[in-house]
């Protein structure tokens, strides 16, 4: 083992210097980052699931209308609590956001250990989604107030990668006990909901002081909450990059849909030998699997590289390098069945997921105007949205265009996101620092 010693230095260094970017971090930063990657761990051991429950009882046209009217409810109360963050501060808003949280997994845990029926879940997921509609916008612009733009993108990779750490391990313990081991799963989400509530209401500061003129604690009303949105509407580049972003989205999204369908239909039969198990079928769902591990091990393997090598980086440049990659490999995929050229496409949009989701993240986080931070973080979870309904979409656009057409979409929705994420800050000058242009 002495060849690899001289690796040793080398990897150690690495650590310490990402440890000490770490360091350099706001306390609120690391308060958030920690307690991100916690509720993601045992968030994701239940509400992946939350669907399965609800088809048992009612039917999978049930559930899907189920589990809509709870993003519809984060949405509408996300655009709310943004605007109520930026007069009212952020921590407030945070802490009730989490607060609601608590309260919707109690009686989550309750209906389960009382073998209600899922009605009661159903109500505790309306709960959820109005904690988080309250505690994602309010946190986000948390984050802005906090950083500086040199260490936005360091710090929203490092949050991309606890939060891929935290699906990879969630989602498998949810797989092995939510059908036989509910209770236990939930009492685990109560305690820990409860931790995040804790650390939110004490080691969270405040850091948001609205101005004089905004109403300081007073809640915005209609008008004021429509005014609020209209300002970010005047916002051209704002909205231009918001687009460039529903665009990518998309292309990621793809991944569980009209991808899934192109590799479940051309993979019926597919069998590949494995070196020393042999022959083995390679359906659907497996390519699927290959494709999702590849993804979530790069990224949990190579943020810390990664965010190391963008610190300091103009990240207008990355996040359109980025956008390529990413279309590229997922274009790859739309037109290839072998296992291993779909790891090396897996490869490649990863590798351009790890360059553009923080610094897409940064160039945001400087465009958006202090006093509108939480309005401007709420119209941005937009391209989360309407990324998944333009990939459903896709499903009925693709047995008219079929692989090669889809990869040709894949590649344009890809090049007009980087023109548009482009344009936006055309304006701005490269010195790894974006400055707002002048809407």
């Amino acid at each position: 083992m002495t060849h690899l010693r001289p690796t040793l230095p080398v990897l150690s260094g690495k650590m310490r210097g990402v440890l000490a970017s770490l360091r350099q971090l706001h306390p609120n930063v690391r308060v958030r980052l920690v307690t991100t990657f916690l509720g993601k761990v045992t968030g994701t051991t239940v509400l992946p699931f939350l669907g399965l429950l609800f088809a048992r009882e009612h039917g999978a046209a049930v559930a899907g209308l189920m589990l809509g009217a709870g993003y519809v409810l984060q949405f509408l109360v996300g655009l709310y609590g943004g605007a109520l963050s930026d007069t009212r501060g952020r921590k407030r808003i945070m802490v009730w956001g989490e607060g609601a949280k608590v309260a919707a997994f109690v009686v989550m845990l309750l209906a389960a250990l009382g073998g209600a029926g899922s009605g009661w879940i159903f109500a505790a997921t309306l709960v959820l989604a109005l904690g988080n509609g309250l505690s994602s916008p309010a946190g986000e612009a948390m984050l802005v107030d906090v950083s500086t733009p040199e260490s936005r993108a360091f710090m929203y990779a490092v949050n991309y990668w606890g939060n891929n750490l935290g699906y990879l391990l969630g989602v498998p313990l949810g797989g092995l006990l939510f059908r036989d081991h509910l209770p236990v799963l939930l009492g685990l989400l109560v305690l820990v909901s409860g931790v995040i509530l804790w650390a939110t209401a004490t080691r969270i500061q405040e850091s948001w002081r609205p101005t004089p003129g905004a109403r300081p604690g007073g809640a915005p009303g209609l008008g004021q909450l429509l005014n609020s949105y209209r300002l970010v509407a005047r916002d051209r580049a704002f909205l231009v990059l918001t687009l460039g972003g529903v665009l990518v989205l998309t292309i990621e999204f793809a991944r569980t849909t009209f991808l899934a369908v192109r590799l479940d239909q051309d993979l019926v039969n597919a069998v590949v030998n494995v070196p020393g198990l042999g022959p083995l079928a390679f359906d659907g769902a497996r390519a699927l699997s290959l494709l999702t591990v590849v993804n979530t091990l790069l990224i949990v393997l190579g943020t810390a590289p990664v965010a190391r090598f963008l610190t300091g980086r103009d990240p207008r440049r990355w996040m359109v390098v980025g956008f390529g990659l990413f279309g590229l490999g997922y274009a790859s995929a739309m037109l290839l069945s072998a296992p291993l050229a779909l790891t090396l496409a897996a490869l490649v949009f990863s590798v351009g997921e790890l360059l553009y989701v923080p610094t897409r993240q940064a160039v945001v986080a400087d465009m958006v105007p202090a006093e509108r931070r939480g309005a401007y973080m709420a119209v941005n979870g937009l391209v989360f949205q309407l990324g998944k309904w333009l990939a459903a979409l896709g499903l009925v656009v693709w047995p008219l265009l079929g692989s090669v057409g889809m990869a040709a979409l894949l590649l344009g929705l890809a090049v007009s996101g980087s023109v548009l994420g482009w344009q936006a800050t055309r304006r701005l000058p490269g010195t790894g620092r974006v400055e707002r242009a002048a809407s």
